[in-house]
């Protein structure tokens, strides 16, 4: 066999030489755990990077978008801490998510997310500039609320409702305010039929409320079995059912029933219907399928009309 000229010699140290400085750029991350409050970096990388990694450092997503994340050493470890929150909230990261992250060199890690399907996820994250305080500001939508874009509405602030921009700062009411947020939010995944997404269009229209109407498909944890519930997700509940656990008023056919409303255990920021609930269930008979609108009045504290749109 001929051995190698000097010259392909040399073209072959060189790709080595890339192919190791591009191999330490790298690491990943499953989310378990409190991945909400901060994330550990590895060991093995921070002793590759010989402690170039700032005080802080930008995380930056496949949306474009950057956030400022703390840098703390905890027994030894270094976490994204401070800052990191924002960005789990801004994305849905949910337990379970496979993250990359890619080193720049200059303080900057890209972020790439993968969720259990083993796919990249679609980003959550849109994050707009703020004309009146000149600052950038966050929206958080769902998949298919997204596609909702004829439908644009405002943000009422309530005194109990308090939004982060990225770098942690609490926006003021009137920073809310100029917020636009989607008509409505869907369960990620929601598929709907023609016919309720007419529902749900009109429905939206007819609203009078600036707060974003929450859809949800009708399974069997939430009409089958000892105990049914139903959940509200974080992108909704953290914004607009700020509390750890209160009674709703569910209102549907011009009767109401009381519901029971809490932080859903192991999964902080969702919110979930308990006693109660399967009464609603039951007295409104709901079926799988069915398409539920739930419609969070401004001027009435805590009270829902829940529009049910049948499956058939």
């Amino acid at each position: 066999m001929r051995k190698p000229g000097k010259r392909s010699r040399e073209r072959h140290a060189c790709f080595c030489s890339n192919h190791k400085d591009e191999k330490d750029k790298y690491f990943f991350k499953v989310l378990v755990g409190d991945f909400r409050e901060r994330l550990a970096i590895p060991d093995k990388f921070v002793q590759r990077i010989r402690g170039l990694i700032a005080n802080s450092v930008k995380l930056e997503s496949r949306c474009g978008h950057t956030f400022d994340v703390e840098v703390a050493n905890s027994l030894g470890k270094l976490l994204l801490q401070t800052g990191w929150k924002e960005f789990v909230t801004a994305h849905d990261l949910s337990m379970g998510d496979f993250l990359v992250f890619k080193y720049d060199g200059t303080s900057r890690l890209k972020v790439f997310i993968f969720d259990l399907s083993c796919c990249e996820k679609v980003p959550q994250c849109r994050v707009k500039r703020n004309h009146i305080c000149g600052r950038e500001t966050r929206e958080m939508q769902t998949e298919i609320s997204s596609s909702c874009g004829d439908l644009p509405m405002n943000v009422t602030a309530s005194s109990s409702t308090s939004l982060s921009d990225s770098s942690g700062d609490s926006i003021c009411p009137e920073d809310q305010k100029s917020q636009c947020v989607p008509g409505y939010i869907l369960q990620r995944g929601t598929c709907l039929t023609c016919v309720q997404m007419k529902k749900l269009k009109e429905r939206v229209r007819a609203s009078t409320s600036t707060i974003p109407i929450y859809g949800c498909i009708i399974k069997k944890g939430n009409v089958q079995g000892r105990s049914q519930t139903m959940d509200m997700p974080r992108v909704y509940a953290e914004v607009y059912l700020p509390f750890e656990d209160e009674i709703l008023m569910l209102q549907c056919c011009g009767k109401s029933w009381e519901v029971r409303c809490r932080i859903q255990k192991g999964n902080p920021g969702t919110k979930r219907f308990m006693k109660g609930w399967k009464r609603f269930a039951c007295d409104n008979k709901l079926q799988l399928g069915d398409l539920c609108l739930f419609e969070l009045l401004e001027n009435t504290k805590y009270t829902m009309n829940v529009h049910v749109v049948r499956a058939k």
